[in-house]
């Protein structure tokens, strides 16, 4: 596991540059390849036991096993867990405590998710915004 400091951060995939991105207005949960917005600006805090809340408009990402969203009650499939990817130093792959499922985003497909198999699309840099 990577410990992470509490913090705003930009989520960018390693494989395809894309930073996942929440707009509360639109209710839209996604990834985006262009310039840094705020939208794309994630809280990220430790809980317990090693697991991390990631918090965009006082909502938490969650994943039900199918698919992430957000929701604006924190229960146990918002919370996620970091773990370096041994093949790429400094980058993570982000693991949701109930389902043991890492985020990944596909850029071909436009698909946001979790799975339980390990590929590319699912390895992420923790890009921390100095306050």
């Amino acid at each position: 596991m990577v410990d992470v400091a509490a913090g705003k951060y930009f989520i960018q995939n390693k494989l395809n540059g894309f930073r996942l991105f929440y707009n509360d207005d639109r209710e839209d949960l996604g990834c985006f390849d262009g310039e840094m917005f705020e939208d794309q600006l994630w809280f990220i805090s430790k809980k317990s036991n090693g697991y991390y809340s990631i918090v965009r408009d006082r909502k938490h990402l969650c994943y039900d096993g199918c698919a992430l969203s957000m929701t604006d009650v924190a229960r146990d499939n918002s919370l996620w867990v970091f773990e370096e990817d041994g093949d790429n130093k400094g980058f993570v792959r982000i693991i949701n405590k109930v389902y043991n499922d890492n985020i990944f985003y596909a850029a071909d497909e436009d698909e946001l998710n979790g799975s339980g198999d390990e590929n590319d699309d699912q390895v992420w840099l923790l890009i921390r915004k100095s306050d």
